[in-house]
């Protein structure tokens, strides 16, 4: 059954256009994914420090998935100094 994300990304003070470049760069990379339907960053016109990503995957095995891949690792390990706060997952199903 197909499942739908909606992340919830919040920078530090400070830090809000380093991890929208690194947001950014990992589209590419996720997209890529056989379980990814859909990806897309979205900000906050109110609050440049939030974004969202909308994910659709496959199934939770898929987002499980991705959640393991060497470009997330390499992402967190990069983003941990930007991050206010672990992101906040709101999932779906379809």
């Amino acid at each position: 059954m197909p499942l739908l994300v909606f992340a919830n990304i919040t920078a530090r003070p400070g830090a809000e256009v380093d991890l929208k470049n690194a947001l950014r760069e990992l589209i590419f990379d996720v997209r890529k994914e056989p379980a990814c339907q859909l990806y897309e960053l979205y900000e906050s016109a109110e609050h440049p420090e939030r974004f969202i990503m909308h994910e659709l995957w496959d199934d939770e095995a898929g987002l499980q998935a991705h959640s393991q891949m060497p470009h997330m690792a390499a992402f967190g390990i990069k983003a941990k100094d930007w991050l206010a706060k672990p992101a906040e997952l709101t999932k779906v199903t379809v």
